[in-house]
C-alpha cells in the first residue's frame, strides 16, 4: 500500500565562484571528494507520535544533489536538489513507522538517516469500557453488553484481557458503546453498538465488523450515533444517524447505513465527531463544522439552535494543528501552542473561567493559561490538553474524578493532572480518562462502575488520581 503523498519541497542554495588562476600557473587537480553529505533531520523527532495524519519532514542535506525519501518499505521518491534545506509533507496511516532519507552528492557519496516515529491513537475510552493498543496487541476491559470490548464475552471485565488476537490493529479509539480500529492494510472496523445498528459490513471474528467501501483509511471519528472515516487522499466518508445533518451530506433525514462521501470537503487531515455535530481539520489549518448548532458549536457566532447539513468553515480560525470534540463542544490547538474552545460551557469545559448557562461560546475563545500544547482531547463535558513538557491539563465536569486532578471538583480553567510522570498520549471516555507515559505505561482514572479502570475486583468506584494499569 502506498501511503506517501508529497505536498511541499522547499530547497535553497547560495554560493559563488573562485577567482581564475594566474596566467602562468597550472592549478593542481582537485582532491577526490570522498565525504558523504551531512544529513540532519529535525522533524520528525525520534519517538514522536503524530496526532493527525500529516508528517512534516524538515532538515538539511548538506551538498547533496539527489535525495530519496521513503516511509517504511514503501516506494521511494527521488528529489532533485539545488540546495540544502529539505521540507516535505507526507500523509501517513496509524501505526509505527520508520522514515528513511538518503542523500547523494555529485561525487556519488551517500548518507542515510532513519527516524522511527508513530502515528494515530492507541488509547480509547467509551461510556463504560476501555481499549488499549500496545506493541500491536489490543487489550480491553469494562462493560461489553453490546460487544464494545471486541470480544464475545458479555460479562464485565474488571481487568484487561486480550482481544482481536487474529487481527492486526494499528490504531484504535472508543466512544460510548463502540470501539473502532484500523488494520495494517488500511481497512476500518467497528465493535459494539454502531457496528450492529449501522450495518457496517458482514460479521467477522468476535464482535468486529469491517466497514466496506472505503480503503486506505487513516482516521476515524465516532459520534453518539454516526461515524466518520478519513482516507489517505483527504476524502471524508460518513454514515449513521443524520437527523441533525451530522453526516454533512446536504440535508438532514434518515440514517445512512453505508459510507457516503461528504461532498465539497477536501484536503482533510483529521475528523472528529460529537453527539450531533462533526468537524474536519483541513491541511491549510482551517476547520469545517456541520450538524446541529447546540450552544453555538458551529463556531459562526450564532447561538440559534439550527441545522447546518453541509460543512462550512469556522470564521476567523486559522493555523489549527489538532482538533478534539466533546458532546457539544470543540477544542482547536493552534500552531503557537495555545487552544481555542467553543460550544456548550455549562460545566466549565471551555476553560475560559466561567460555567453555567452563560458559559457557552458561539465562536472560538482562548482557553486560559495554556501554552506549549501539543495535543487536545475532549469527551462529554470535560477537556484535556497535553503540553510539550509531558504534563497534562484538564478542565470541565469532574463528578467522578474524570479530570484526574486529585478531587471531584469541576474546573473552569485548566488544572494539572495529578501525576509527575511525563505523558505522550491522552484519551477519555464519558466519565474516565487515560494516558500513556513516555515509558509506555498506561495510567487511568475516573469512574469505575463497570470496571472500566481495569484495576481489578474491589477497586474503588471512583478514582480521581491516575493509577497504573497492568496490561497482559
Amino acid at each position: 500500500m502506498r501511503w506517501t503523498v508529497p505536498l511541499l519541497l522547499a530547497l535553497c542554495a547560495c554560493g559563488g565562484s573562485s577567482p581564475p588562476p594566474g596566467e602562468d600557473s597550472v592549478p593542481p587537480p582537485p582532491p577526490a571528494d570522498t565525504e558523504a553529505p551531512v544529513v540532519r533531520i529535525d522533524a520528525p523527532r525520534p519517538g514522536q507520535r503524530l496526532v493527525v495524519s500529516r508528517l512534516r519532514i524538515a532538515g538539511d542535506v548538506g551538498d547533496a544533489t539527489r535525495v530519496q525519501v521513503w516511509l517504511d518499505d514503501g516506494i521511494s521518491r527521488t528529489l532533485s536538489v539545488v540546495g540544502s534545506t529539505l521540507a516535505l509533507e507526507l500523509s501517513v496511516p496509524p501505526g509505527s513507522h520508520v522514515l528513511h532519507v538518503s542523500a547523494t552528492d555529485e561525487a556519488g557519496n551517500t548518507a542515510t538517516q532513519d527516524v522511527a516515529f508513530s502515528a494515530g491513537p492507541e488509547l480509547g475510552g467509551g461510556l463504560s469500557h476501555t481499549g488499549v493498543l500496545r506493541q500491536g496487541r489490543f487489550a480491553s476491559w469494562g462493560a461489553n453488553g453490546q460487544g464494545q470490548r471486541c470480544d464475545t464475552t458479555t460479562a464485565e471485565r474488571p481487568t484487561p484481557s486480550l482481544a482481536l488476537e487474529d487481527q492486526r490493529p494499528v490504531g484504535t479509539l472508543s466512544a460510548m458503546d463502540t470501539t473502532a480500529w484500523i488494520s495494517a492494510e488500511g481497512s476500518a472496523w467497528l465493535c459494539g453498538a454502531l457496528a450492529s445498528s449501522l450495518e457496517a459490513g458482514g460479521a467477522q471474528a468476535g464482535a468486529a465488523r469491517r466497514i466496506e467501501g472505503v480503503k486506505d483509511v487513516v482516521g476515524v471519528a465516532l459520534g453518539t450515533g454516526h461515524v466518520l472515516l478519513l482516507d489517505v487522499s483527504g476524502q471524508v466518508w460518513a454514515f449513521g444517524v443524520n437527523a441533525r445533518g451530522q453526516l454533512g451530506l446536504g440535508a438532514e433525514g434518515e440514517a445512512v447505513t453505508q459510507p457516503t462521501a461528504v461532498p465539497d470537503l477536501t484536503d482533510v487531515m483529521q475528523v472528529v465527531a460529537g453527539s450531533e455535530h462533526s468537524a474536519a481539520l483541513h491541511r491549510d489549518g482551517t476547520v469545517s463544522v456541520w450538524g446541529y448548532n447546540r450552544d453555538g458549536v458551529l463556531g459562526t457566532g450564532e447561538t440559534e439552535a439550527r441545522v447546518q447539513a453541509s460543512p462550512e468553515r469556522v470564521p476567523h480560525l486559522e493555523q489549527v494543528e489538532h482538533l478534539a470534540s466533546g458532546r457539544s463542544h470543540l477544542l482547536a490547538l493552534l500552531a503557537d501552542g495555545t487552544v481555542r474552545a467553543w460550544g456548550t460551557g455549562t460545566s466549565g469545559q471551555l476553560g475560559h473561567g466561567d460555567s453555567g448557562f452563560g458559559g457557552g461560546r458561539a465562536q472560538p475563545t482562548p482557553v486560559l493559561e495554556l501554552t506549549g500544547i501539543t495535543a487536545v482531547t475532549a469527551a462529554n463535558n470535560s477537556s484535556w490538553a497535553l503540553r510539550r513538557d509531558g504534563t497534562a491539563w484538564a478542565w470541565g465536569l469532574n463528578s467522578t474524578g474524570q479530570l484526574g486532578v486529585g478531587d471531584t471538583n469541576a474546573r473552569v480553567k485548566p488544572a494539572r493532572l495529578a501525576t509527575d510522570l511525563p505523558l505522550m498520549e491522552l484519551a477519555a471516555g464519558a466519565q474516565h480518562g487515560l494516558a500513556r507515559t513516555r515509558d509506555d505505561a498506561v495510567l487511568i482514572w475516573g469512574s469505575n462502575l463497570s470496571g472500566q479502570l481495569g484495576l481489578g475486583e474491589g477497586a474503588p468506584k471512583n478514582v480521581s488520581t491516575p493509577r497504573a494499569v497492568t496490561l497482559p
